[in-house]
């Protein structure tokens, strides 16, 4: 480990496995057997990774979390400005993401200690990626709300917004925001992650509606879920299909979208693609009119 130009120490978040300890990187490991200092979530788990990859600590392990008093902080900066390299993990996954990481972050850039990121999993970005969700980008809202005012808050973001909404939930809690979703926008295609990267890791994928009603027979669930939702407005829209030389219709007729559908085409005119042209790509895919996404694209995205 290298010292900084300025001779203060440097915090490295250090990212580690949520569940399968082959996910653990050999940056990650020498960190930890190199470092100065660890602050971790809670010790007691730590403790078990350090065993399994049997690093020996002669200084120890402290710990740093919701809870912990000021001066933790301050004995964690003063290591910094002494020279020392800090490093700092969680229960699991990347730190700082749902953790109160940034009070380090903020307490390292004040001594002018730089701050390195070690890569490693991610329960909201493995769910994303696991989805197949139709939305390029995604928006992470951490656990998922607990009282009135922010449930209703947030079910507003995400119908307003047809992007992938990711949140994090507790077993024993899984099912009540299920319900929730369930009550609000129960026709969102939703995917539920659970046990990730475990010997029981499991995807449920669906309506809201039909995820919470699997859940719901389920009883007791174990492991930790996330939860990842499409976004936008529920209910399919109805676009008007007017009469060409190519398509010889007696009266007009409706086709409806599925909020997938059009999650997709919101996304491929984003990414730069002329309306003509997507229509024509995504026609035959979704096996409706170049007319009727022609429409929708010149009714609700321009």
């Amino acid at each position: 480990m290298k010292k900084s130009a300025n001779n203060v120490g440097t915090l490295y978040l250090v990212a580690t496995p949520i569940g399968n300890l082959e996910d653990m990187t050999f940056r990650a490991v020498r960190l930890l057997k190199e470092a100065d200092a660890v602050f971790c979530e809670d010790t007691r788990r730590t403790l078990i990774l350090l065993n399994h990859f049997k690093i020996e600590r002669q200084s120890g392990i402290d710990s740093f979390h919701d809870h912990s008093p000021r001066n933790v902080v301050h004995k964690i900066k003063t290591l910094l400005e002494a020279g020392k390299n800090v490093v700092y993990v969680t229960d699991g996954g990347m730190p700082v993401v749902s953790d109160p990481g940034f009070v380090l972050v903020r307490a390292a850039t004040e001594c002018g200690a730089p701050v390195n990121v070690v890569p490693g999993p991610s329960a909201a970005v493995m769910v994303f990626a696991a989805s197949g969700l139709p939305s390029p980008k995604y928006f992470f809202h951490g656990f998922f709300p607990r009282t009135r005012g922010e449930v209703e808050r947030t079910m507003e973001v995400v119908k307003q917004n047809p992007v992938v909404h990711i949140f994090y939930e507790a077993p024993g809690r899984i099912e009540s925001s299920l319900e929730i979703l369930n009550r609000n926008i129960p026709k969102s295609a939703t995917v539920l992650g659970r046990e990730l990267t475990k010997i029981h890791e499991e995807y449920l994928r669906g309506e809201a509606a039909e995820i919470f009603s699997e859940i719901e027979t389920r009883g007791k669930i174990k492991g930790e879920c996330v939860i990842a939702v499409l976004g936008g407005e529920p209910e399919p829209a109805t676009v008007p299909i007017v009469a060409t030389d190519e398509e010889s219709f007696a009266e007009q007729k409706t086709v409806e979208l599925t909020p997938e559908q059009q999650a997709e085409i919101s996304s491929l005119i984003k990414s730069g693609i002329s309306s003509k042209d997507a229509a024509k790509e995504l026609s035959k895919k979704f096996k409706v009119s170049r007319r009727v996404i022609y429409e929708f694209i010149i009714r609700r995205l321009t």
